[in-house]
């Protein structure tokens, strides 16, 4: 019997069939209640009416009281079942996703608030969990893909070495420089794959942040290899505040001026606009590069997309326009006479 009313349903079963039962039978009783009227005679020989009361339920009134049991029963046990319906659904929801079914959701629960919220707050935690495994599943095959090509580059060299028949010192070296090549590409593959799996994972932390400053702490990072470049960081604008998730915004901005840098010529300068405008806060990157043909300009946001085998790992872009979607905002392509102007564009509520 323990073990019975362990479960809801039996418990809800048990008081609904109480609830309805039990005033059936205080109606019963009540008007089974029978008052007459008797005479005593008394040892004296008096005679006296009294009143009597007692109860004298028909025949009917059994077969009713008597019927009505298991009527109530059905029914209280029908309601508890509906009452419980939400909660197995969520029930066999997790029972299927055992069985790696993510896709799969209670939806559209009925009931109780308790049980629609239930209902509403698993679907949520399902779609948190898909997409963490969508982002697991989608960074295996990157990694793949992009370690596939320099690990054929280590390969191949080691077998050209192993295999030439007289190999001397400059030989060698040409295999070490590839392999160090190789090797150097895996490493920002794997440092910009990693980053980007964080930054999908990771939720939005909007505090208010100067965007100028972010600027300034990336030109501080990234002096030296301007300089290994013989390229100049110039910022213009003043102070401009809106409220950011600060180490993304710090990722997007740093890719964007990466990318300038990198295709940048010897003795130009890389100019970074912050303007605050009416309801957003736009940082426009701006290098004096070959720039991208008209053709190619849809495909540089294309997550590997390199333009003639250009070098970086094309994630850059990709992710400084995924951590500006995450914030409601876009990074573009801008038209310009020569080189490349990218604008990141972060919206300020209420600015």
């Amino acid at each position: 019997m323990t073990g019975v009313l362990r479960s809801l349903r039996a418990r809800l079963a048990l008081t609904g069939t109480l609830a309805i039962y039990l005033p059936v039978v205080l109606v019963f009783a009540v008007t089974s209640i029978d008052e007459h009227e008797v005479t005593e005679t008394a040892p004296d020989g008096t005679t006296r009416l009294v009143s009597a009361t007692g109860i004298d339920p028909t025949g009917w009134a059994w077969a009713t009281v008597v019927a009505l049991l298991p009527v109530t029963v059905a029914l209280a046990w029908w309601w508890s079942g509906r009452a419980v319906r939400p909660f197995a659904r969520v029930r066999e929801a997790a029972e299927a996703i055992e069985a790696a079914d993510l896709s799969l959701r209670v939806g559209g629960a009925q009931g109780t608030t308790e049980a629609i919220g239930l209902a509403a707050a698993f679907d949520a935690m399902l779609d948190r969990l898909e997409r963490s495994a969508q982002v697991q599943r989608r960074l295996i095959e990157e990694t793949s893909h992009e370690l596939r090509t320099p690990l054929a580059v280590l390969i191949t060299g080691a077998e050209v070495l192993l295999r030439h028949p007289d190999p001397d010192l400059a030989l060698y070296r040409e295999g070490l420089v590839r392999s160090r090549n190789a090797a150097e590409r895996m490493r920002d593959a794997v440092g910009e794959l990693l980053v980007d799996a964080r930054g999908r994972a990771r939720a939005i932390d909007r505090r208010p942040a100067d965007v100028t400053a972010l600027v300034r702490e990336v030109f501080a990072e990234s002096e030296a290899f301007a300089a290994s470049r013989s390229v100049r960081l110039e910022l213009r604008g003043g102070a401009a505040e809106a409220p950011v998730d600060g180490p993304s915004v710090h990722r997007a901005i740093a890719n964007l001026v990466h990318n300038a840098v990198k295709h940048a010529p010897e003795g130009t300068a890389v100019a970074v606009a912050v303007e605050r405008e009416a309801a957003a806060v736009a940082v426009t990157v701006t290098d004096l590069g070959p720039g991208v043909p008209a053709a190619e300009r849809d495909r540089v946001f294309e997550r590997f997309w390199r333009g003639d085998l250009a070098p970086g790992t094309g994630l850059g872009l990709p992710i400084a326009r995924q951590i500006a979607e995450a914030h409601g905002g876009a990074v573009e392509l801008l038209a310009s006479e020569r080189g490349c102007r990218f604008r990141l564009t972060l919206p300020v509520p209420g600015g």
